[in-house]
């Protein structure tokens, strides 16, 4: 086996993955925001599960296939986890794309999204056409649409 960490062969361990949803610097939680669960790979990634946040601004506790904590300790493995990416979308507010989210054999990852709001039109109340931002959670930051950090 080679070190990938989503050759689906070596995926046989279970993991878990919550995703958190606020506004106002992580204040006040987002109610029915629409959460995209995706593997990553090349391109986008095949979708996995979607779900909408509770009135908690939470997901329910998601299953993923992840590698086995055995591959911590083996020679010959890159990492011992596999990654997903989270796509984050609620109406009056920037999405978001979450990237690299390492899922770990046994853990629950909790995936704090912090949404933006749009800024209305001064003039007719309507709002400007959302934009995605994408976060890389391997280095912690910021990408533009080309995938170089901002």
């Amino acid at each position: 086996m080679n070190g990938n960490p989503m050759n689906n062969d070596a995926l046989t361990a279970t993991g878990y993955l919550s995703v958190a949803v606020r506004t106002a610097e992580g204040a006040i939680p987002i109610e029915g925001a629409l959460v995209t669960v995706r593997s990553e790979g090349d391109g986008e990634g095949d979708a996995i599960a979607s779900f909408l946040t509770d009135n908690s601004g939470l997901t329910p506790r998601i299953y993923l296939p992840t590698a086995p904590r055995e591959r911590s300790t083996a020679p010959g493995y890159d990492v011992p986890y596999a990654t997903y990416s989270v796509d984050v979308r609620r109406q009056g507010y920037h999405s978001n794309l979450y990237t690299s989210i390492p899922i770990f054999d046994g853990i629950t990852s909790i995936q704090t999204a912090n949404l933006i709001p749009l800024p209305e039109n001064g003039t007719s109340g309507t709002q400007v056409p959302d934009e995605v931002l994408i976060f890389d959670e391997s280095s912690f930051s910021r990408l533009n649409g080309n995938g170089g950090a901002r």
